[in-house]
């Protein structure tokens, strides 16, 4: 027996298992850094996260019935990146901020980053499954599909903070607006205008909610604000994403 109960093993099959070792913790290292470049990325830019992944993806998908093509960019990268640490474009460290590491770097060093990652973690997990038929790729349509609903999160999480504060604007704007007035609610119907955005009540519909258009005039984007006075006094806000008729709405992620 060896130590911890496993029973000893011929040297050459212990050797073979610590190369394996090392050679999984050495992808687990790789895929590290590939995540903590891509929530950079994700922060900065999320469709430069996509098409970075949708590169990365389309070259794999390529290069999987291309031995030679495969060879030649593996020999290429590791020319070019010998050492495990050049894959470390941002000099990840555990208490170094995003923002801070994201300094100097331009998208296209971002995206050239991930790339690089993906092509070197694709080369050693061939290497630990030579065997064609039985290789899991890197990329696939599951882990595509989590990312654009990620991305879409993302992006409905950073359009509802503009709209909250679009609207907080419009709010102290009426409350001066109506301050003296012998109308309580002179100014809660008021419209709102500024540099960035256009706020007015839309008319009545059919439902009980109060709603208020939001259109933020340099992205050409718009939303719709629904209040809704309950009849215990509690009040519900909803926002949606909406297009420019205010018609098609699409609630926004929290």
């Amino acid at each position: 027996m060896g130590l911890f109960g496993r029973k000893a093993r011929s040297p050459q099959s212990g050797l073979s298992e610590i190369a394996r070792n090392l050679a999984e913790a050495e992808i687990r290292y790789l895929g590290t850094l590939r995540r903590e470049l891509a929530n950079l990325i994700m922060s900065s830019d999320p469709d430069l996260m996509r098409r970075a992944y949708e590169k990365a993806w389309h070259w794999e998908s390529e290069t999987a019935g291309n031995p030679e093509m495969l060879r030649a960019d593996e020999q290429a990268l590791v020319t070019r990146l010998p050492m495990f640490e050049e894959f470390d474009r941002i000099g990840t460290r555990h208490f170094v901020p995003y923002g801070e590491s994201r300094r100097g770097l331009a998208h296209d060093e971002l995206l050239d980053g991930y790339l690089d990652l993906s092509r070197i973690m694709v080369f050693m997990r061939n290497r630990l499954q030579p065997d064609v038929g039985r290789r899991r790729p890197l990329h696939d349509e599951k882990e595509h599909k989590v990312l654009l609903d990620t991305i879409h999160a993302a992006k409905d999480r950073r359009f509802r903070s503009r709209v909250e504060e679009a609207l907080r604007r419009c709010h102290a704007y009426r409350q001066g607006f109506g301050a003296g007035k012998e109308d309580p609610f002179a100014g809660t119907r008021e419209p709102y205008s500024d540099a960035e955005v256009e706020i007015f009540a839309l008319p009545y519909g059919p439902t009980p909610e109060n709603e208020t258009g939001i259109v933020f005039k340099k992205s050409d984007e718009y939303a719709v604000s629904a209040v809704f006075h309950r009849d215990d006094g509690r009040i519900s806000e909803d926002l949606y994403r909406n297009d420019r008729q205010f018609v098609a709405r699409t609630p926004l992620s929290r």
